[in-house]
């Protein structure tokens, strides 16, 4: 019906509760085509959104005419005060949703014979889970982190770490250390994880377009595959921990070729949960690399897993493919 024969646009419109005993005995309200169809009683309170504007009402409807004592109005104005405040923290959700999703790659990269996309499905609203690849001259940068934990304190590590990494990388591409930038990284954190008591597992690398050489540094994530094109299965990790475990610590860079043929899935520990052996998880999650012959493909196949199983974590996943061009 037409907003403006409704209770609630008067309730909205004075700014205040509204009660009306019987709308039938009322002449503001005899008329509405509602009341016509046999509504007598309403009560109604305003509620407004984050920003003050007046967005709708909580309100009561009966077909028989009624009234509320003052306990009972009392009650009403408490339960609007309580649904605002789910309004509220609701449209503040939503808006940490969409911020954080503004902050990943917007698109696959191509260039030549190498394909790379990434995916990031959060177990809960927003999470602590991030990823990030660009290009500059002939060389990729690609990493993903995971922070401790999930939901809205470990997403706002995230946006933290991502920014410090997002520092480093004109270094990378230059053919700075690994290792040294991981570090340097690890020291403009530290403060912060420690006092927010958690800690991050990165793994950040660098891959030559023209030749295939990639350069590594994993911080404590061991959770990166090479499906090589005679179908033989790599892991590559290191022996470094995660960033906020101990204070001076440092990290080392590691090296490797991507071939042509070749296909990199670099993944976050919730797609563990997933998948039917976690322990031996480089089998089943090599298989899968295996029978999909592009990233998109591949990680769409990542979300299908995500639906048929509840993820009890954050699942997000970098693939880079170095294929044949014909």
């Amino acid at each position: 019906m037409p907003r403006e024969e409704t209770f609630c646009d008067r309730t909205v419109a004075g700014g205040r509760p509204m009660v009306v005993e019987d709308a039938r005995e009322d002449d503001r309200f005899a008329g509405l085509p509602i009341v016509v169809g046999g509504v007598r009683f309403y009560a109604g309170a305003p509620l407004q959104d984050a920003g003050g504007n007046l967005v709708g009402t909580l309100c009561l409807f009966d077909d028989q005419p009624g009234s509320l004592d003052a306990e009972q109005l009392q009650t009403l104005e408490d339960l609007a005060a309580w649904a605002q405040q789910e309004l509220a923290a609701t449209g503040e959700m939503t808006r940490a949703v969409e911020v954080q999703a503004s902050m990943l790659p917007s698109a696959p990269l191509t260039s030549g014979e190498w394909a790379i996309d990434g995916v990031c499905l959060p177990a809960l609203a927003v999470g602590g889970d991030l990823f990030d690849y660009g290009i500059v001259g002939d060389v990729v940068h690609f990493g993903l982190g995971d922070v401790m934990g999930k939901g809205t304190g470990a997403a706002l590590l995230g946006a933290g770490v991502r920014s410090a990494i997002r520092s480093t990388h004109a270094a990378v591409v230059a053919g700075v250390d690994l290792g040294v930038t991981t570090t340097q990284v690890a020291r403009g954190l530290a403060a912060d994880l420690a006092r927010a008591e958690s800690f991050v597992a990165l793994f950040e690398a660098a891959v030559d377009l023209d030749d295939g050489y990639l350069r590594y540094v994993d911080a404590g994530m061991g959770l990166c595959l090479v499906v090589r094109a005679d179908g033989r299965i790599e892991r590559l990790s290191a022996d470094n921990l995660p960033i906020g475990v101990l204070p001076d610590d440092h990290w080392t860079e590691q090296q490797t070729t991507l071939e042509l043929g070749d296909r990199l899935l670099l993944f976050s520990d919730g797609l563990l949960d997933l998948v039917d052996d976690p322990v031996s998880w480089w089998e089943p999650i090599g298989r899968l690399v295996s029978e999909h012959d592009d990233p998109s493909t591949l990680l769409d196949a990542i979300a299908l897993l995500t639906v048929a199983t509840v993820p009890t974590d954050d699942v997000t996943a970098v693939a880079v493919y170095r294929r044949a061009v014909s």
